[in-house]
């Protein structure tokens, strides 16, 4: 009888004890809930339905890129593939549950304020007042509107002191958390670039570890062999380290393409520096596409928005 006894109070506290924890998780739960209701990010609702709530960013390299062949016809198709994306995902959702957002984004602010003043109308948001008509605008403004983005920022590439280029390195350090993250949404960034990184201002350099990589530095480096990996792990080239605790954010690259014809392993040694420098940020999910047909990559696209 004893020991039944004390088998008894042994399963009541281990009940107890399960029952705590779960409590605390529960508690847990409320107390983030609560104190993202206080700052006024999303109601209820909306949070617990976060990671069906998108908050797509889509951030454009206008730096030198655009001035090579076909760069632009294929940006400006990506760009389509990316609203289609965003608004087959619209079209699932329950009128009442839309918490749902795509913006433009570049860096630094182009000089030219029409540029500005496209990018804004590419800013869009759903809620549950949208109207179902908002759907078909998004995604004509997004067939439309870049071009006269990038032609604008072509014409200003003829001289160079109103062409700012692009600073990707920077964007992370000073804005991505600022600009792309969002407590009620599954948060998404997509870049458009060909997989090099360069800006007059950010010409940083740690050992091995730098914050651009040109056509002309990765020609210096020991990397156009089979050994490539082998000698960027020892050596540790890469990018350096421009924010942290990013979990909360995915990232697709697309349009890598090698502009350094004598290594064929050019492509490779640019996955590896972004892939590592992502790993590097936390982020835990991220692809990086090179440049192809727009009908191959969307596919991407939407495989990647619409798991």
């Amino acid at each position: 009888m004893k020991s039944l006894n004390q088998f008894i109070l042994l399963f009541a506290f281990l009940a107890i004890l399960s029952s705590c924890k779960s409590d605390k998780k529960e508690i847990a739960k409320e107390v983030a809930i609560a104190k993202s209701e206080i700052k006024g990010d999303c109601p209820r609702y909306i949070l617990d339905n976060k990671k069906n709530n998108l908050n797509i960013s889509v951030f454009l390299d206008l730096s030198d890129r655009i001035t090579q062949p076909k760069t632009i016809q294929k940006d400006t198709e990506y760009l389509k593939s990316i609203s289609k994306a965003f608004t087959n995902h619209v079209k699932t959702k329950k009128l009442i549950l839309l918490q749902d957002q795509i913006q433009l984004y570049f860096n630094p602010e182009p000089t030219n304020n029409t540029i500005n003043s496209v990018a804004e109308k590419l800013h869009i948001e759903f809620d549950k007042n949208s109207p179902k008509a908002k759907i078909t605008e998004t995604e004509e403004l997004y067939a439309g509107q870049p071009a006269e983005i990038y032609n604008l920022a072509l014409a200003d590439a003829e001289n160079p002191k109103d062409f700012p280029g692009s600073d990707i390195w920077q964007f992370f350090k000073y804005n991505v958390k600022d600009y792309t993250i969002s407590n009620c949404h599954r948060n998404i960034l997509v870049i458009l670039t060909d997989g090099y990184m360069y800006h007059e201002n950010s010409q940083m350099k740690e050992g091995n570890l730098s914050s651009y990589l040109t056509p002309k530095s990765l020609d210096r480096l020991p990397l156009a062999n089979s050994k490539w990996e082998t000698t960027l792990n020892e050596k540790e080239y890469g990018f350096i380290k421009a924010n942290e605790n990013l979990e909360d954010l995915e990232v697709l690259v697309i349009g890598v393409e090698s502009l350094n014809p004598k290594n064929p392993y050019a492509i490779d040694v640019m996955r590896a520096y972004w892939t590592n420098w992502f790993n590097e940020m936390g982020i835990q999910k991220f692809k990086i596409q090179n440049a192809d047909l727009a009908s191959s990559v969307e596919k991407v696209i939407e495989g990647f928005v619409n798991p």
